[in-house]
């Protein structure tokens, strides 16, 4: 079953290249974020694949810089549609898509401060330890509402600043730009 799905998706991604216009153009590049939630930075690697005038695929990976032993990490499968072009400006785009948001969390106990039955314990796992270390891990999917501004600055680079909310369990909003170079 596992197999037939991948071999399903790559057809359907092969055939969603194959019959698109040839206008269609690739770009690339990074990204600066602050998440309010997270409360911390954030660096992302972008792509864009442009399938017409109007709408691209946004893939992009975003980590999050560790904060009170918490890692965050964020994938996004966007869609953008060109709402407008801002005259000497740069091109509004509305941002759509699936975002799966990771977390880790470290932490170490000092056990040398529990005692078992009333007497002084290092540790009831490991009667040697001191310390013991463990972690906590999961996802949150969402959905990415935002808008953004593609700005050209030079031969096939563009700036980006965005602003999206990614609607899930523990939601937040995402502040920054990204940056596009076109190939």
């Amino acid at each position: 079953m596992k197999n037939l799905f991948k071999s399903i998706t790559i057809l359907a991604i092969i055939l969603t290249f194959s019959t698109t216009e040839s206008k269609a153009q690739i770009s690339a590049g990074g990204g600066l974020w602050y998440g309010t939630n997270i409360n911390t930075v954030g660096f992302s690697i972008n792509g864009k694949y442009q399938f017409n005038e109007s709408w691209s695929a946004d893939p992009a990976f975003t980590y999050f810089l560790k904060k009170d032993g918490i890692t965050w990490m964020a994938l996004d499968f966007d869609a953008n549609y060109i709402i407008t072009e801002i005259d000497n400006v740069g091109k509004l785009y509305g941002i759509g898509g699936l975002n799966i948001t990771f977390f880790k969390y470290k932490f170490d106990v000092d056990l040398t401060e529990y005692t078992l039955n009333h007497t002084k314990s290092a540790s009831i796992f490991d009667p040697g330890a001191s310390i013991y270390s463990s972690s906590v891990s999961g996802s949150n999917v969402g959905l990415n509402l935002g808008i953004g501004l593609s700005v050209p600055v030079g031969n096939g680079m563009a700036i980006d600043p965005e602003i999206r909310y990614t609607i899930s369990d523990g939601g937040y909003l995402r502040l920054g730009a990204k940056f596009m170079f076109g190939f």
